[in-house]
């Protein structure tokens, strides 16, 4: 717009060379340098019959075809490059005035010898009569030699110059007393296809005047151009473009020593184009400041008052309110001073209270406001210097019929404020295909329709303008608006970032955020929905609601969309990725990505409970819908972690997708999720937390999780460690779920390398029972009962003695159900502890197991549990037991109901060692087959089979004499007692 604001040029110009003529005139009437050459040179005639009228005469012919008589005239005079023309003359006052009538005269340099004759148009004037007014008493033929005091140019005055001027006006006046020439009517003028009129004007002169030029006196310069009151001027820069008003209700100077013009009280520059919109310039002074061209060449006869080599260079508009509008650019702009340099294409706009600017529907607010244009007019650098705001509003809605009962003042879509600096500027690192706004000191960015804001000492924000298509139906007042689209690239935020929105609340060091623009229906895609079309129109394009029904469902629509509360992330650096509609009214974060330490919390789409993250680094992609996957990573001396409802994983580096129901851990972490059954399949009254730790890397797909390097697996006071685990469960733990209070129980269960089980079994909050497990691998199936595990092999049991298991095999051993144990008088701890080189194998659900290769079991009564002995030092009341393969089952035992239910036990253990059996206790030691135990009876039974012979040695102590017994079957109780001896094939004796 200020492009069309620079043609006020021309009013100067066009007032400049309209009066030059009158100083040109006065210098070559007045001139010392014309006086000396017409001495010197030629001497004094009053009459050249035959030079002067043939020569004047073809300059009437050609110049003066406006006024015929000129031809004719009957006195034709040439000074030098003046021809003058009249009919009539009249010597008045004592021949101190000559009048002349009509007058015409046309001026052209003179042709000197030697030179080229100038190509310019020469300066005619005419008028209807003049008067030439001389300090005393003169001859018609010493008009040119004597002192002229005034020249008066009476009644209607025509002027002609080069490049098409024309002046016409009335009464001019040269004054030498005043030093100027000046009219006090109205004047018009027209210069190329400009044209003006004033009221007046004056022209002030630089004057060699006394002294030695008392009778010659000189005009160097013209010093300045005064029109007072009223000036007007219509402006038409070229065919293409529509004129231009340009009025001043105070005065108009131009000074020629510092080639300044100013036009003051009520300047106003209007322009209308063709299709009706409107710009202008109002303000109380405009001043326009001109120089030299640049690439000028210098003119060594340069005439007077000559603008041939002067161009604008700047211009600037003060006032207590300078207002420049624009229709077209949709600007409007209010300030105390406006100044544009035109060879910087830099326009400053200035007030103290801030400059207030409304472009395309936003609100500017700032005390200063640098633009800098390129040669097409279009901004490549801004700068608001100090506090400052924008606002972007929806006048849209303000102006909708809806609202006429309600208050007019627009909605506002978005503001910024900053308290530094705004700058606009081409990102030099985009090619020039972004533009780069830049705000500083306590920036704020606010969208109250989002309800979104951000505050930072620093935001930066990228833009891509667009070229838009012209419809095809488009209509001539299209403004330029509509063939460009700006849209938002990247916003980044630093230094004491701090969020607020809907969606996402934090605060960061550094907030980075990149827009993708899509359509409705891939946004759609993106986020897992589908797109809701509805058919507005009928077949005659007629809409068939209302625009304020569908305004209002769209608008219940996006409040629909809006979740629960946000999502809250606290780190270092965040970066997001928004993808949004053509409209920004729609948005979806697609990714998210931080550094540095960082803690997150919020609902996923659907879900009922908020997902906790903690981490060195966070790498969220949303898919929409269930479709989000969560990328974290920790150290190793603080993990990163995800937690939803009482499930928890935390890791080095964790990598979680929902839509795959898949979570994997490289490097050590940890895991937590209820389950409703313990190690051994039994279900719990209620849930408990299984916690599993490792060190190299675990995966969880949804019923199987497996785990790597250095696990520790624990559930209450039960623990397993191996170097890797698998635990299978009975349903699925699905990370799509709405809730993540699903309890499975324990399906399966895979352990390999330095297997080792600890559990713990407490009776109302007392601690009974204590079990350890080394083996190689175990597994064990808690559906069907089946379960097996790689020797070489280490039980270790520690339970409240009930007096009644003699060879320790407990009840605990088969995962019997604590309530299902008959409460006994505690007298003590008992400890079992077994060893076999080779595998175990069993039933959970049957409640047996064997154990195979070199089976030892050791089993007697402790003071506290851990306590422990070996063989060689057994206490009293234990035994030893060593075969080839051990046998252990439980026995469900009938109800008696002749005894007491206190009494009776429910379950019995039976014990079966097989092959080189051996079994010693505190009075016996014997070798058999097979030895069986049976507490149902508290028997020991010991059998040789085919022809081999079991044998016995029964003493009083182990250093008493001792009795040796060989038979096929021994039965012997608990205490020693030999209760019966199956066809014996020998008994000896020793002291």
């Amino acid at each position: 717009m200020m492009r069309r604001y620079l043609i006020t040029l021309f009013s100067t110009l066009m007032v400049l060379g309209a009066y030059s003529v009158y100083a040109q005139v006065s210098h070559r009437l007045l001139s010392r340098s014309h006086t000396n050459h017409a001495t010197a040179q030629r001497p004094i005639v009053h009459s050249v019959p035959s030079i002067g009228p043939r020569i004047s005469q073809e300059m009437a012919e050609k110049y003066l075809p406006d006024a015929p008589w000129a031809v004719n005239a009957r006195a034709k005079i040439r000074a030098d490059g003046l021809h003058l023309f009249f009919n009539e003359k009249k010597l008045v006052n004592g021949n101190t005035e000559i009048e002349v009538s009509p007058v015409a005269m046309v001026w052209m340099a003179d042709e000197e010898d030697g030179k080229v004759p100038s190509e310019k148009e020469p300066i005619v004037i005419r008028a209807e009569k003049a008067t030439f007014v001389f300090d005393e008493a003169v001859e018609l033929s010493e008009i040119r030699t004597r002192l002229i005091r005034e020249i008066r140019m009476i009644g209607q005055v025509y002027i002609r110059g080069d490049d098409g001027l024309k002046v016409r006006g009335s009464n001019f006046v040269f004054s030498r007393d005043n030093k100027n020439i000046s009219s006090y009517h109205p004047i018009d003028f027209r210069f190329q296809k400009h044209q003006g009129f004033a009221n007046n004007i004056q022209i002030n002169l630089e004057m060699r005047d006394g002294g030695a030029y008392a009778d010659n006196p000189q005009v160097e310069a013209i010093k300045d151009i005064l029109i007072s009151e009223h000036l007007e001027m219509n402006l038409k820069p070229d065919e293409e473009e529509s004129p231009v008003l340009v009025t001043c209700e105070g005065y108009f100077q131009y000074r020629f020593d510092s080639q300044l013009a100013i036009l003051n009280r009520d300047v106003f520059v209007h322009r209308t184009d063709k299709t009706g919109l409107v710009d202008s310039l109002t303000c109380d002074s405009l001043a326009l400041q001109f120089g030299e061209k640049l690439d000028a060449v210098p003119s060594e006869n340069k005439t007077l008052g000559g603008s041939s080599n002067l161009e604008l260079i700047s211009l600037t508009a003060t006032g207590d309110e300078v207002i420049a509008k624009s229709s077209a650019n949709q600007l409007e702009a209010v300030g105390e001073r406006l100044t544009y340099l035109l060879r910087e294409k830099k326009l400053i706009l200035q007030k103290n209270r801030g400059v207030e600017i409304e472009y395309r529907g936003a609100d500017l607010f700032t005390p200063r406001l640098e633009i800098q244009v390129d040669d097409d007019q279009q901004p490549v650098f801004a700068k608001c210097d100090g506090p400052g705001q924008v606002k972007y509003l929806d006048k849209t809605a303000a102006d909708s019929g809806q609202l006429i009962q309600q208050s007019a003042i627009p909605a506002i879509l978005a503001q910024a404020n900053w308290q530094e600096s705004l700058t606009f500027m081409p990102d030099p690192n985009s090619q020039g295909q972004l533009d780069l706004v830049t705000l500083t000191g306590k920036a704020v960015l606010h969208s109250p329709v989002q309800q979104t804001g951000i505050i930072s000492n620093s935001i930066k924000v990228w833009l891509k303008r667009i070229q838009l298509e012209a419809p095809v139906n488009a209509s001539v007042n299209s403004s330029l608006s509509q063939k460009q689209d700006v849209r938002i690239v990247r916003t980044l935020a630093e230094q004491d970032v701090a969020v607020v929105s809907p969606y996402l609340e934090g605060e960061y060091e550094s907030l980075d955020v990149y827009f993708d623009r899509q359509s409705v229906e891939t946004l759609a895609a993106l986020k897992g929905e589908t797109p809701k079309t509805t058919d507005t129109s009928t077949s005659n394009n007629v809409i068939s609601e209302p625009a304020e029904q569908t305004a209002a469902i769209k608008k219940r629509s996006s409040l629909q969309k809006v979740p629960k509360e946000p999502f809250k992330i606290d780190a270092t650096h965040l970066t997001l990725q928004v993808v949004h509609d053509p409209k920004f009214k729609d948005v979806h974060v697609a990714h998210v990505k931080t550094e540095g330490i960082v803690k997150a919390n919020g609902l996923i789409e659907d879900q009922e409970e908020p997902v906790h993250l903690e981490g060195q680094s966070v790498d969220i992609a949303n898919g929409g819908d269930e479709r989000q996957r969560f990328h974290l990573l920790g150290t190793d001396e603080r993990f990163a972690s995800i937690r939803s409802g009482e499930m928890r994983i935390d890791g080095i580096d964790l990598f979680l997708d929902r839509a795959q129901n898949f979570t994997r851990v490289m490097g050590g972490g940890a895991i937590e999720f209820p389950v409703k059954s313990n190690w051994n399949g039994e279900k719990l009254q209620q849930a408990q937390i299984l916690e599993v730790s490792w060190k190299e890397q675990m995966r969880f797909e949804g019923r199987t999780a497996h785990f790597v390097g250095t696990v520790r697996a624990t559930i209450g006071d039960s623990v397993i460690t191996c170097e890797e685990l698998k635990v299978h469960l009975d349903q699925p733990i699905s990370l799509k779920s709405t809730s993540m209070t699903i309890k499975p129980q324990i399906a399966s269960i895979e352990c390999r390398d330095r297997v080792r089980f600890e559990m713990n079994q407490y009776e109302n909050g007392v601690l009974v029972g204590i079990r350890y497990l080394d083996v190689w691998s175990y597994t064990m199936n808690q559906q069907t009962g089946a379960m097996n595990a790689q020797g070489p092999g280490v039980i270790e049991f520690w339970q409240r003695s009930n007096g009644k298991a003699s060879l320790g095999l407990p009840q605990g051993m088969m995962g019997k159900s604590p309530s299902e144990k008959t409460p006994a008088k505690k007298s003590g701890w008992d400890y079992t502890r077994i060893t076999f080189a080779g595998h175990m194998d069993g039933n959970y659900l049957k409640r047996q197991g064997t154990l195979h290769d070199r089976v030892n079991v050791l089993h007697g009564p402790v003071s506290e549990p851990l306590s422990r002995f070996g063989r060689d030092n057994r206490p009293p009341q234990s035994v030893w037991v060593q075969s080839q393969l051990l046998e252990v089952a439980l026995r469900e035992v009938p109800k008696d109901p002749k005894k007491p239910a206190e009494e009776q036990a429910p379950w019995s253990i039976e014990v079966q060692a097989k092959g080189n059996a051996e079994i010693e206790g505190d009075q016996f030691l014997a070798k058999a087959d097979l030895v069986t135990f049976d507490q149902s009876n508290q028997m020991f039974t010991m059998r040789s089979l085919e022809n081999r012979h079991a044998t016995i040695w029964h003493y009083e102590h182990p250093q008493a004499a001792r009795s040796r017994y060989d038979v096929k079957m021994i039965r012997i109780s608990p205490d020693g007692n030999i209760l019966e001896l199956d066809r014996t094939l020998g008994a000896s004796g020793s002291r």
